[in-house]
């Protein structure tokens, strides 16, 4: 079933294994970018960069405890501290890009079906390197 599928569709998947690829190679820049800002801040300021991270916990440990227990209070929606910190956190790459949401679309209704038929067709040009562990 799939290979029929993966047949009829092959036409598509080079322009699609593009967007996928500048996607991917954009995420690995932005966590290169991250590291690096995360590094300078630790080697030129480690006592803010210490600041900023005892911060962040302190705020997510409310927050969770928040959701644990409803009656623990919650930052208000006109509480700018969450909007300033995060421009910190981010300025002192103390973030993970891979989980920032920088657009919203519309649910897809087939969107899983195409990503898995694309992964079943790029099956056979993976090879596993054992030397490295990785496809």
């Amino acid at each position: 079933v799939y290979s029929a599928a993966v047949a009829k569709t092959q036409k598509v998947w080079t322009a699609y294994l593009d967007s996928i690829m500048k996607v991917g190679q954009m995420q690995i820049l932005r966590q290169q970018i991250t590291n690096e800002l995360n590094y300078s801040c630790r080697f030129d300021s480690k006592h803010l960069a210490a600041a900023l991270e005892n911060l962040n916990k302190a705020i997510l440990a409310d927050i969770e405890a928040h959701y644990q227990n409803p009656s623990l209070p919650y930052p208000k929606e006109d509480n700018t501290l969450l909007y300033e910190i995060t421009a910190y956190l981010e300025a002192a790459g103390i973030h993970n890009p891979l989980n920032k949401i920088y657009i919203t679309t519309k649910r897809l209704p087939y969107f899983p079906t195409v990503n898995f038929l694309f992964l079943v067709s790029q099956f056979p040009k993976l090879q596993y390197n054992r030397n490295l562990g990785i496809v």
